[in-house]
């Protein structure tokens, strides 16, 4: 299982919300530049980043300060946040974006997403479905930086990618909490999409959370509030 550490960019800083709400923004860092370097001390590979700014308004509204991130670090970086255009794309691998993470447009257009599964290879996409469920534990797609619940199901959605390799799920009802990950909702997903790379994100708040998403299957977690606020320890972490 691959730990991703996060990092979550609003107006240049390292925030996490609650629950998706920008009103609850908390900043942890005003130079991410220093969680980059924690983590890569640590032994991390993998970073998980959002522009924030970028979900809210629907466009990458932060590629310089990701470009000056990305040349000072080693790490891989994956990046999400507003991206709804092929020059989007573009522009992200160019500053040496090693994952791109598309979030809105891969429920409203997966045509055009199914372009960038062609062109760039399913290595290099992240589907983000984020989601609430329903009254009988289906997940349902939350979209445009969480502010609209839609109709459609994750495996609604996942219908449209034959080539999808890697998806993050994120159950916003736990998402900054840290009251613990949504077990159930990964182990129903792990059932019904044996062909997925399953990256888990939401709710991480103990080292025994990390543990018991280790013990089902999913490929990989992402943790950020937890990090940012010590409870658990980064090396211990990297170690699972």
């Amino acid at each position: 299982m691959i730990i991703y550490p996060a990092i979550d960019l609003r107006d240049g800083k390292c925030v996490r919300l609650y629950k998706g709400d920008f009103a609850t923004t908390k900043v942890y860092d005003e130079t991410p530049s220093n969680m980059l370097a924690e983590y890569a001390k640590y032994g991390a590979t993998w970073v998980h980043m959002v522009d924030l700014d970028g979900a809210k308004v629907g466009k990458v509204v932060q590629t310089g300060v990701i470009a000056d991130l990305i040349k000072n670090s080693q790490l891989n970086i994956e990046v999400g946040g507003g991206i709804r255009s092929t020059e989007d794309v573009e522009r992200l691998f160019a500053i040496g974006v090693k994952r791109v993470v598309v979030g809105s447009l891969s429920v409203s257009n997966p045509e055009l997403v199914n372009q960038w599964f062609e062109r760039f290879g399913a290595d290099a996409i992240v589907l983000a479905l984020d989601c609430s469920l329903d009254c009988n534990g289906i997940p349902k797609i939350r979209t445009h930086g969480w502010q609209e619940e839609g109709k459609l199901s994750i495996y609604d959605v996942l219908a449209n990618y034959p080539k999808a390799k890697h998806v993050l799920c994120t159950d916003i009802a736990v998402d900054g909490t840290l009251e613990g990950s949504n077990i159930q909702l990964y182990k129903q997903m792990l059932d019904k999409l044996p062909q997925i790379e399953i990256i888990a994100s939401g709710g991480v708040g103990s080292l025994d959370d990390v543990r018991k998403l280790k013990e089902i299957g999913v490929h990989g977690v992402v943790v950020g509030k937890a990090i940012y606020e010590s409870k658990v320890d980064l090396s211990e972490l990297l170690k699972i």
